[in-house]
């Protein structure tokens, strides 16, 4: 199979070596791809404006765009003009696409209320919409297009999350959050690449909808440091993600919470803190 990644960053980069190993053809597409793989073939392009750059031959494309930052025109260019460019350099229709987007097109919801996909997105900010736009862009390109709703991503190198705890920034210690480890969201991508009847959406989350404090506690244990400030005229928000829908296709988790995940990941940074048990029942 040959595989357009299409905005190969760091987690594209990741499939992209899985793919290689397993014999496939990668093709990584960014607009500065010097720094991907000797093993990928490379596609210089900046889908947000690809001029005349054309494509053919792929079999299937997955779709992993990183805005520069979090503005709204940021979100605009990189999700759906970046989208729209992807289509129109494809010169044959690939048989596979998948498109990695976000829960937060799910919009607010009362605290704690649970979501799964059979939810109806709200998308009320500007970035939220945009994805939502953007998936509804690639169901009408690709009628039977993947799309799978990453949580928040996290256990690579960078954190802003654990670089929050070490310099002690306050957070709401009663926002609900939601996560994936990468190695799962990899996982699961890959799957629905080989998967004959892939389904057409998946929210990628971890077993552990929690709440802030829980985590930054746990990671300030784990890091010998004193738990950031509670912003405590916060109130509680956000809500819990569902992954029954996850765990029926790709089984257990490598990673089913966020302690499992952020002890692999600090492990060379400190001493694991004991794992507890927390009091939502993810342990």
């Amino acid at each position: 199979m040959k595989v357009l990644l299409a905005g190969c960053g760091g987690l594209g980069t990741r499939l992209g070596l899985r793919l290689v190993r397993s014999g496939h053809e990668v093709v990584g597409a960014r607009r500065r791809p010097e720094q991907l793989p000797d093993s990928f073939e490379t596609l210089a392009v900046d889908l947000g404006n690809p001029g005349d750059t054309t494509i053919d031959g792929i079999d299937a494309v997955v779709i992993t765009l990183t805005p520069d930052d979090y503005s709204d025109a940021s979100y605009e260019q990189t999700y759906r003009r970046g989208v729209e460019g992807l289509i129109s350099i494809l010169r044959s229709r690939p048989k596979r696409v998948i498109l990695v987007s976000s829960t937060r097109v799910l919009g607010s919801a009362s605290p704690g209320e649970t979501a799964d996909e059979d939810t109806e997105p709200l998308p009320e900010s500007a970035p939220a919409r945009t994805l939502w736009e953007t998936e509804n862009l690639i169901r009408s390109a690709f009628p039977s297009a993947s799309i799978v709703r990453a949580a928040g991503i996290y256990g690579r190198e960078d954190s802003r999350l654990v670089d929050g705890v070490l310099s002690g920034r306050a957070v709401n210690y009663r926002r609900w959050t939601n996560r994936i480890h990468y190695r799962d969201l990899i996982r699961t991508v890959e799957a629905l690449l080989f998967t004959s009847d892939p389904p057409q959406l998946l929210h990628a989350a971890d077993s552990c909808p929690v709440q802030l404090g829980e985590v930054v506690e746990f990671l300030a244990s784990a890091l010998n440091v004193s738990p950031p400030p509670d912003l405590r005229k916060e109130p509680e928000a956000g809500r819990r993600i569902e992954n029954t829908r996850l765990h029926d296709f790709i089984g257990a988790l490598e990673f089913p919470t966020f302690r499992d995940g952020y002890r692999h990941q600090l492990r060379d940074l400190a001493p694991a803190a004991d794992p507890g048990l927390s009091p939502h029942g993810c342990v």
